[in-house]
Order: structure tokens, then C-alpha cells, then sequence
């Protein structure tokens, strides 16, 4: 890979970050409640909720005790594909909505789009396998749709979910895009719960395979 191409998936995978999701997040909530949808709020919230502990689950299960698939690849759900195609197709689609209309399924589906070009670019950087993606998306998409469908009947306020949108050109800031080191917030949680030193690793859910497989061939 190219570094031309490299600097244009971090960029992309940055879109992901809680460190730029979480704050647009909060805007759209303050604007849903400033405008008296507090019951959408809340079924939103409980929607990214449940979803940010399947996947915070996922991936303490596998660094804390090695619960993976060494078939599929899998060692946790992607959090960035999740974020983004949780909260960002949200966004669009009260950005992009027209003045006498609720939402915009043009934006839900561009900030689906978006999403699934994160997730691109965490199996471009070499960050999850497919299955973890792909696992992350559908969550997200989830979470969207919950959200699409106590929102829809509701106004958008436009400036306000124009202003959250400057938080996607700190993108472009690789400081603030890894503001919050949740991936060592994650290892760290799951070593104090499981009582181990070391984290389980990738390699360490293919070892078991190629032990077997070097066996297999060594008594052949």
C-alpha cells in the first residue's frame, strides 16, 4: 500500500472514531431535546447502548479469555463500523431532509454508505477481518434503522445538525481522532477481569490451527 493510500484510509477510518462519533452524537441528542423529543432520545440511547456493550463484550471476551473464531476470523466486533453506521446515516438523514419532510432516506442511505467505506478501511489497515466488519455494520445498521423509525415522524432542526457535521473534518486530526485510547481502555478492563497478565492476540487464535495442522502433517 501506497502512502498515498494509506493516509487516505486513515482518514476514512477516523469517520469511526469515538472521538468524532461520541461528540456528534451528543449534538444531535441536545438537538432532540431541545426540541422535545425525548422519547426518540431515549430509544436511540438504549439502541447505541446495547449495541456499544455487545461490542465492548465481544472484545473483552476475546482479549481477556481468547473467545474468538479461529474460522471466521473473528476476535470482537468492529467499534468504528459500528459508531459510524450507527450514528452517522442519523445525521445525514436530518441534514439532508427537505423542509416538509421528516427524514431523508437519501441521507440514511449515504451515511449507510459511509459506514460501510469505515469498515473498508479497517480491513484496508490491516485493524479487523471481514466477519468483524461485516458484524459491525449490521449492528450499526440496526441501531440506525431503531432510530429511523422513532425519528421519522419528526422535524429536523437543519442548523443544528449542519453545525454537528464539523466534527467530521476532525477527521483530518490524527491527535484528536485517537483522543480516547479505547482500545487500551478495552485491554486494560479485560486484564483486570480476567486476572491475566498478557491479552490475547490475533495469532494467538490461528496458533491452536497451525499447531494442529503441523501435527497432522509431521504424522502423515
Amino acid at each position: 500500500m501506497s502512502f498515498h493510500a494509506a493516509d487516505f484510509w486513515i482518514v476514512i477510518t477516523h469517520l469511526g472514531a469515538a472521538s468524532i462519533t461520541l461528540p456528534l452524537f451528543l449534538v444531535i441528542a441536545a438537538e432532540l431535546w431541545l426540541a422535545g423529543q425525548k422519547s426518540d432520545l431515549l430509544a436511540w440511547m438504549v439502541a447505541m447502548s446495547a449495541g456499544g456493550a455487545i461490542v465492548l463484550a465481544s472484545k473483552i471476551a476475546f482479549i481477556g479469555w481468547g473467545w474468538g473464531s479461529a474460522s471466521l476470523n473473528f476476535t470482537g466486533i468492529s467499534g468504528h463500523t459500528m459508531l459510524a453506521t450507527s450514528i452517522l446515516p442519523v445525521w445525514m438523514g436530518r441534514l439532508l431532509a427537505e423542509p416538509d419532510r421528516r427524514f431523508s432516506l437519501s441521507g440514511v442511505s449515504l451515511g449507510l454508505a459511509i459506514g460501510a467505506a469505515v469498515g473498508v478501511s479497517r480491513l484496508a489497515l490491516g485493524a479487523h477481518s471481514p466477519s468483524e466488519v461485516m458484524a459491525g455494520w449490521f449492528l450499526g445498521l440496526a441501531i440506525s434503522l431503531t432510530a429511523y423509525k422513532v425519528m421519522r415522524h419528526r422535524r429536523a432542526v437543519q442548523g443544528v445538525a449542519g453545525l454537528a457535521g464539523a466534527f467530521l473534518l476532525l477527521a483530518f486530526s490524527p491527535s484528536w481522532s485517537g483522543y480516547f485510547p479505547t482500545h487500551k481502555w478495552e485491554v486494560d478492563i479485560a486484564l483486570a477481569m480476567s486476572g491475566h497478565a498478557q491479552p490475547y492476540v490475533r495469532q494467538d487464535l490461528h496458533r491452536p490451527l497451525r499447531e494442529s495442522a503441523s501435527e497432522f502433517s509431521w504424522r502423515e
